[in-house]
């Protein structure tokens, strides 16, 4: 029941709450070539553990419109269980001649079972050129695991994540990502 608000905001899997772990590096991609879908857009979001609690992070992505954009911060898993990951982030986003502080960042892994997790992140955007605050993102994915046999050695996870992202506007658009660790 808990979840049910969350998938009705809805966002995308750009991130989640679990750090890659030190020396480990997460990287999500999403692809839409030649910008095909009107709306959609490219992106590579890493995560490097800079300790097993603390990961530099961020994004780079070229929305369809012409817009590329890029994010980078610091995120800082602060509950850990067999079940559940929390994380809050501290970040800056360039975008079109204007930077945007993310603060606050809530970033959510729900483990399930077998390999399967729902992941998203709740963040609040502040527009640092006329000290406004924007609103919140939102965003939720469900993960499915990409069995071992079909990756390369040197990927150690893989996970498929369709979701959603609400953006500022209010606009809620599907996504996907391929999430991988190495």
């Amino acid at each position: 029941m808990l979840l049910i608000p969350c998938v009705t905001w809805a966002s995308g899997g750009y991130d989640n709450g679990t750090p890659a772990g030190e020396g480990n590096i997460d990287i999500e991609l999403t692809l839409n070539p030649g910008d095909v879908i009107d709306k959609g857009q490219s992106y590579i979001v890493w995560g490097y553990g800079l300790t097993n609690k603390l990961d530099f992070h961020g994004y780079i992505s070229h929305e369809a419109g012409g817009t590329d954009q890029i994010y980078y911060g610091l995120m800082y898993n602060f509950y850990h269980s067999p079940r559940l990951d929390l994380s809050t982030a501290l970040g800056i986003r360039h975008r079109e001649k204007t930077d945007d502080l993310y603060l606050p960042q809530l970033l959510y892994t729900i483990r399930i079972q077998n390999g399967y997790d729902i992941i998203g992140s709740l963040v609040n955007v502040y527009r640092t050129n006329n000290s406004h605050n924007l609103g919140q993102t939102y965003d939720v994915a469900f993960r499915i695991p990409i069995p071992q046999r079909l990756t390369p050695d040197a990927i150690s996870d893989a996970k498929l994540a369709i979701g959603a992202f609400r953006n500022l506007g209010g606009n809620i658009y599907p996504t996907y990502s391929i999430d991988l660790r190495f």
